[in-house]
Formats: C-alpha cells, sequence, structure tokens
C-alpha cells in the first residue's frame, strides 16, 4: 500500500483510517495534490478545507491558519492519526456544515460523491464568501458530471474549469451570487403517512432507499425490547418505526456522519433518545441492547468496502444482551451471513427477495 506522499520537496505518510486491507487504495487522490499544485503561488494563510477525508491538507498546509469542516467522526480520527504519525500539532480548529463561518479568502474542496453534500459545502461556503473568496473544487475526472457545474453556477457568479492533470480536474469558484434564497438546508422524503426531513447529502436523497423500506415492512419490534440500538441510522426512519411499534423503547442512534446525526433530530423527538456521532460502538455499554437494528454502510465514497460494516457487527455482538437480536438488512451479493456466522450462535434469513435480504442474529 502507498503511503508516502512528496510534494515541492515535503514528503508525509499518509495512512487511511479506518483502515483497509486493500493494498491498492491510498490516502490521497491526484485531485487533492492538483488542488496543493494550484495554490502554490497563493500568498493567503487563512484558509477552510471541505471533505479532507485523511488529513491531507492538514498535513501540507500545516504551516497556515486552516479551517477544517469535518463531516465524519472517522474523518477527525484520520486527521489525528496522520497529523500525529508525522509529528505535526493536532490541536485543529473544527467546524461543522452548520456553523457559521468567518469570511473565506481561501476554500479547498475535494468533491465529494454525494452530489446532496456538495449542495450543503457549497451553501456553507457561499454564506461565508465575498468578492475576494476563491474556492478550488478538485475532483477525478471519471467522475465528473454536469451537475457539478449546475449546483456551482448556483451560488457563484464565475465557474471555471482547468485542464486535466493525472485525470483530476479543478473547478474555481469565484463572485458569489447576491440572492439570500439560496440557503435551504434541507428537504422532505414521504413514507406512507410520515414526512421525513433530512439535511442535503445524507443516503437516498429523493425516497426511503429500498433496502430500508424491505427492512421496514418486515421490523416487527417486540414489547419486551426496550432498549434498542439503530446503527448506521441516516435520518433516523428506522427509529421512527421502532418508536410507532414499541413507545416505551429508549433509542440509540449511532452513526458516522454528523449530518445524518442532525437529519435525525429532526424526525426522532422521543425524550427517550439519544444521539451518537461515532464511527464504531466502543463507548456503548457490553450486553445493554435487546433489540440493534441497521442497514450498515458497504460504500466509502465511491468504493465499495464491506470492512466498515463488518467492524460494526463485532461491535453489535458486544453491546447486544444474550437475550437479545440484531436485525439488518443486505444486499443478497455481500454475503454477509458468512461474516455474521462467525460472531452470532443463530442467523436467520427472516425475509428475502432478489435484491436483500432481512437476517437476523442471537447470541
Amino acid at each position: 500500500m502507498e503511503t508516502t506522499v512528496e510534494i515541492d520537496a515535503k514528503a508525509y505518510e499518509l495512512v487511511r483510517y479506518p483502515k483497509t486491507e486493500d493494498h491498492s487504495l491510498r490516502a490521497w487522490s491526484n485531485a487533492e495534490l492538483l488542488i496543493l499544485k494550484h495554490i502554490s503561488d497563493f500568498k493567503t494563510t487563512d484558509i477552510q478545507t471541505y471533505n479532507d477525508r485523511f488529513g491531507f491538507f492538514n498535513c501540507f498546509l500545516n504551516d497556515k491558519k486552516i479551517t477544517t469542516i469535518w463531516t465524519y467522526a472517522s474523518q477527525q480520527k484520520a486527521i489525528y492519526n496522520n497529523l500525529a504519525l508525522n509529528s505535526l500539532a493536532t490541536d485543529v480548529v473544527y467546524k461543522t456544515p452548520f456553523d457559521t463561518l468567518e469570511k473565506a479568502s481561501l476554500v479547498l474542496l475535494k468533491i465529494p460523491k454525494s452530489l446532496g453534500l456538495f449542495t450543503l459545502f457549497l451553501q456553507q461556503i457561499y454564506k461565508a464568501s465575498d468578492t475576494q473568496t476563491i474556492v478550488v473544487c478538485g475532483f477525478m475526472t471519471k467522475n465528473f458530471t454536469a451537475s457539478y457545474l449546475k449546483i456551482a453556477t448556483t451560488y457563484f457568479e464565475d465557474v471555471s474549469q482547468t485542464k486535466a492533470w493525472k485525470k483530476a480536474r479543478l473547478l474555481i469558484l469565484k463572485n458569489p451570487k447576491k440572492d439570500s434564497s439560496l440557503t435551504k438546508m434541507t428537504h422532505q422524503i414521504t413514507w406512507k403517512s410520515k414526512e421525513i426531513q433530512q439535511y442535503y447529502g445524507v443516503f437516498s436523497a429523493t425516497k426511503i432507499d429500498i433496502g430500508t423500506q424491505f427492512l421496514l415492512d418486515t421490523l416487527q419490534v417486540k414489547s419486551t425490547e426496550v432498549k434498542v440500538l439503530d446503527v448506521a441510522s441516516g435520518n433516523g426512519i428506522i427509529a421512527c418505526e421502532v418508536l410507532e411499534q414499541n413507545p416505551n423503547a429508549t433509542l440509540t442512534l449511532v452513526d458516522d456522519f454528523n449530518v445524518a446525526i442532525e437529519s435525525s433530530k429532526l424526525n426522532v423527538r422521543a425524550e427517550n433518545t439519544h444521539f451518537l456521532c461515532a464511527d464504531n460502538l466502543d463507548d456503548l455499554a457490553k450486553e445493554s441492547f435487546d433489540l440493534v437494528v441497521s442497514n450498515p454502510p458497504f460504500h466509502f465514497e465511491y468504493e465499495n468496502n464491506i470492512e466498515v460494516a463488518i467492524s460494526l457487527f463485532k461491535g453489535v455482538a458486544n453491546c447486544l444482551k444474550t437475550s437479545g437480536r440484531f436485525v439488518l438488512v443486505a444486499n443478497t451479493h455481500l454475503n454477509y451471513t458468512t461474516h455474521l456466522q462467525k460472531l452470532f450462535k443463530e442467523v436467520t434469513i427472516l425475509n428475502q427477495n432478489k435484491k436483500f435480504q432481512i437476517i437476523e442474529c442471537k447470541k
């Protein structure tokens, strides 16, 4: 696995977190390299960064005044790990996509896979921009979509593209539009009689995804399942169904993505609900939940990767009561049952169709 990156005689070791066994992956892309190449002559020392997933910008620009807009708990760990690995200061200035930022002169953004998240980022950038602001957005050319331009021109008057370099390219944004109506951050999804709200960027932007729908249609919560954990909770729709079936349930929602956690707070308003932005279940008490439900992730940006899900399964096995159940939905091609059988004594297919399985696990 490639871990050393050098630019203009500056070299750093960068590793991925969460760790991966896929040795073809690395902790940076040519899009990020191109961004640094483009700004090499810029004199500004005040920089805002978006989607610095593994700390590339934080390492190479550690002599600047950087504000890092974070979206994942695992992202914060990755940045800390790589700064420490290179003996750099780890006291990063973090903000969320919901914070009000000071005016920015230079913004660096690696465009995420989610166009909704790109929209949310540009909304925040737009509100902190003036005529002096320059926004440099990097992406790999194979991922380009015309929606990049449509979204960018919604917020900025001047949008230009650079030439490609090592299969990467940049969008340069300048001159924010004078339109105060461009800051709506949420949209609604209708599910049966429910109106689910979520911020831009949360998984499945236009409807409840079909895997979750299949789980919702199958799930039957027992009256004795009072303490319930929703892993990778997204907008909270599964937790809403649990509460509808058992209003006495005490819910804990966990998601790595802070935008998802904030979205779930819009929908799950019961007093006996706890929200945790975390990439693992290490902070939850051992054998403490009667029921765990999940539509676990298997994508990491453009990568298909079940390593994160398998790690979460291990956490579930630790915090599930001996009499408890773990019910999840899984794409049939992922073969989760093989991994689950190593952790649980009973693994049963409760329901299945051509695309999905509803799996129940017991200790």
